[in-house]
């Protein structure tokens, strides 16, 4: 019992520290993700706020970009003819 104990306070210590689950899968030596994920998924942060976050920076980015707005609004020819 308390070697478990230690494991899953060393897990819980990997997760808090920001490892992906990949790391963690293999520091603990499963044999997959699907058991860290099984095992310690609930320890793992939330990310939707972060995934939210990315994907609109990323279309602002190219929201902002003269090559995209001429090739999507047909401001300009992409290719001399």
């Amino acid at each position: 019992m308390a070697s478990e104990c230690a494991v899953g306070h060393y897990a819980s210590a990997l997760i808090a520290g920001g490892l992906d689950i990949k790391t963690v899968q293999i520091r603990m030596r499963h044999a997959s993700g699907k058991t860290t994920i099984d095992t310690y998924g609930h320890m793992f942060p939330d990310t939707e706020d972060a995934t939210r976050a990315a994907i609109a920076k990323v279309i602002a980015a190219r929201a902002q970009t003269p090559a995209d707005y001429l090739r999507t609004r047909g401001g300009g020819k992409m290719h001399p003819s």
